[in-house]
């Protein structure tokens, strides 16, 4: 399959929603030609920028669709797409105005599964965050507090963890490992009434 890639030093994994601002020429082409065809476009994932202020991309990325089109104030055009499934990148095109084509291999999206209860404090962790940038919930009416894939997708989205570890926990066949990962990031909470 061919998508063409908007590049963005983010995750966004299947499920996953984000508002964009369009204003390059070439992606509002992209926009366009996405939305006219219906297969979306693809999301390429950059890593962190080297010293010299390059950066770059991953092999696995995210197919989105736009779900919203909106002007800005500063009458730009804004999007909110919505992620469908991972990619991996098999071979790149750049166009004459810079846009990047790739053909890529869908792969299948992490299977639904319910939290254990000791796994249930990634979902309450998590709400906490929603509450507390209600952008992130306005994004999400509809969240899946007690699945496993969705909690640990919305995470991964979220945590300010470096690059290649998400893109090695994107790359996983289900969410188990990133779980385990996630829940080894928890600190445990002091005792009540032990003093140091």
């Amino acid at each position: 399959m061919k998508l063409a890639l908007l590049p963005l030093t983010l995750h966004l994994m299947p499920g996953g929603k984000l508002p964009l601002r369009i204003f390059e020429p070439r992606y509002i082409r992209m926009v366009s030609e996405a939305s006219r065809s219906g297969s979306g476009f693809g999301i390429g994932m950059l890593d962190e920028l080297d010293e010299g202020g390059g950066s770059d991309l991953f092999m696995l990325g995210t197919r989105v669709q736009t779900i919203d089109f909106y002007t800005l104030e500063d009458g730009l055009l804004g999007i909110t797409v919505e992620a469908s499934e991972r990619f991996c990148i098999r071979q790149l095109e750049r166009e004459q105005d810079g846009l990047l084509q790739a053909e890529v291999e869908l792969l299948d999206n992490w299977q639904s599964c319910t939290l254990s209860p000791f796994e249930q404090v990634l979902s309450d962790k998590l709400q906490e965050v929603f509450e507390e940038y209600p952008e992130l919930a306005e994004l999400h009416p509809a969240p899946r507090w007690r699945d496993a894939a969705w909690v640990t997708q919305r995470w991964l989205e979220v945590l300010p963890i470096k690059s290649q570890m998400a893109q090695l926990l994107m790359a996983e066949d289900s969410c188990r490992r990133a779980l385990a990962f996630l829940m080894s990031m928890l600190k445990p909470e002091p005792q009540a009434g032990s003093r140091h």
